[in-house]
């Protein structure tokens, strides 16, 4: 593959190629066809010739594909790299590379005379967000030649990500479960006085319109917040917290109370009542939802279903759940609960009820207790590896300085005359 005449074709090309081997309706398919109705037959031993061609086919694809990420990778694709793995175009729609990783990536591919390309497969079962954790730390391996300090780093990313997502995931599950206790016993004690559930989320809200009734913050947090709140213009502070008149349409009172879907349904009947067309009337409808919830809890949503999105992709990216819950039982217990936790956070988030509340304390606690267990190794064996690292480090600062030191040597005495 050094050779530069193997490098003047077409990726796309080589990657249509490809497809003839192993894409749908093509020889991949057609020869499973034909074992398939030989089976049925009962003649399957007169396809025996033609049996290993279903493993040449499939690792011909794979090489036609690696060959033209390399093509890519010399024209500076930033996606070569993952396609040289085994991503396929679908699967990096909308992914965020991270560039710093991707360049060393991407530099061996186009090197891959020079440098083992080996790291850059993708692994049985490994989804792209696991390959671009991996792949941060292999690169610091490769640059630095030290094994140890990329895992460190490897460790770092995934142990920040486990520390920004569990606590998260905790934090709803007591709040989420205060509220519905909270909310049953006003229930149950003046069933005309409801205790309405707000949405995840709305604190800040509640702190600024001076309605925060948590008995977690202080109460010199909560003057100075309604003081900040009574002093930012109406139309601002309805931008971000919410406009509470608007909640009167899902029957409740504050905006952080307020069932975005109905609020959205009952705008938009209003709508068309008044004559205005279906997609006038959702318009409207979205609008006043969006209205209703404010910047801050919009955002929530967003993030929220995003990371639902993210998270459901990775595991069809797993492919079959027992293989995967085999291949790592906590790891893939994390992955399923995460999903569910975003989503519930995200259903409580849009609808605050009961329910979705409920939903989400549950899928919270199963998704933090089952995110720490499968990091555990790693949060057990951080310390040592950055000790390690450190010794490493002092090890190679101590050779450039030894290196500074010998050329200062050198050319004094080159400028020294009498030497």
């Amino acid at each position: 593959m050094s050779d530069s005449s193997k490098r003047m074709a077409n990726p796309e090309d080589v990657e249509h190629l490809a497809k003839l081997f192993d894409g749908k309706g093509h020889m991949r398919d057609k020869l499973d066809e034909a074992f398939t109705r030989a089976s049925r037959l009962g003649v399957t031993d007169k396809l025996a010739a033609l049996k290993p061609m279903r493993n040449w086919t499939d690792d011909t694809a794979v090489d036609l594909r690696r060959r033209a990420a390399i093509l890519r990778a010399d024209k500076g694709d930033p996606k070569a790299a993952a396609l040289y793995a085994g991503f396929t175009p679908e699967e990096l729609k909308g992914a965020n590379l991270p560039p710093d990783a991707m360049l060393i990536a991407n530099a061996s591919v186009a090197n891959g005379d020079k440098f083992d390309t080996k790291w850059l497969e993708r692994q049985n079962g490994e989804t792209l967000s696991d390959w671009i954790q991996r792949i941060k730390g292999d690169a610091v391996a490769k640059v630095t030649g030290d094994k140890n300090l990329g895992e460190v780093v490897g460790d770092y990313i995934e142990l920040t990500a486990m520390v920004s997502t569990v606590p998260q995931a905790f934090k709803m599950t007591v709040v989420g479960t205060l509220h519905l206790i909270k909310h049953f016993k006003s229930l149950k004690l003046a069933p005309g006085r409801v205790e309405f559930l707000k949405a995840p989320g709305t604190t800040l809200a509640q702190l600024l319109k001076g309605q925060a009734s948590s008995r977690l913050i202080p109460a010199r947090v909560k003057a100075l917040a309604a003081s900040i709140g009574s002093r930012t213009p109406a139309p601002i502070l309805d931008a971000l917290t919410g406009k509470d008149s608007l909640a009167a349409l899902s029957g409740r009172q504050w905006a952080w109370e307020a069932n975005l879907l109905k609020v959205g349904k009952n705008a938009g009947a209003l709508s068309r009542a008044t004559g205005a067309s279906r997609l006038s009337a959702f318009a409207s409808g979205a609008g006043t939802a969006l209205r209703t919830a404010g910047w801050w809890r919009a955002a929530g949503v967003g993030g929220s279903a995003v990371s639902t999105v993210i998270g459901a992709v990775d595991l069809v990216q797993e492919g079959n759940p027992v293989d995967a819950f085999k291949r790592d039982k906590a790891g893939y217990v994390a992955k399923v609960s995460g999903v569910a936790f975003n989503a519930s956070l995200t259903a409580a988030m849009v609808a605050p009820n009961p329910v979705t509340i409920g939903a989400a304390v549950v899928t919270g606690a199963v998704y933090g207790v089952a995110t720490i267990v499968d990091n555990w190794d790693t949060v057990k064996k951080f310390p040592g590896k950055v000790a390690d690292a450190g010794a490493w480090a002092g090890k190679k600062i101590s050779e450039g300085a030894g290196k500074i030191a010998d050329g200062a040597k050198a050319l004094g005495s080159a400028l020294n005359p009498f030497d």
